[in-house]
């Protein structure tokens, strides 16, 4: 998890299942791409900070920046 540091500057590479490589890409772009959906789930991440390649999912469920707040509204007492 990255905490408390400037990621603003990070690079990217992406390798997908199909073994197609994009990158490098700064922070920016590559959150951009992810959140339309430009990489398959099975593709695996690699960051100028990291030391090893990740599966996609595990690198979006650890680093703090990609958290984003939930657009649902809360439950109400009737969904129990």
């Amino acid at each position: 998890m990255i905490s408390g540091m400037d990621v603003s500057t990070r690079k990217w590479w992406i390798r997908q299942p199909d073994g197609a490589e994009t990158g490098p890409l700064g922070e920016d772009d590559f959150q951009h791409q992810l959140r339309q959906g430009k990489f398959p789930l099975g593709s695996v991440l690699k960051s100028d900070r990291m030391a090893d390649w990740k599966p996609l999912l595990e690198v979006v469920a650890t680093d703090e920046t990609f958290a984003r707040p939930s657009t649902m509204p809360p439950p109400t007492p009737e969904d129990g």
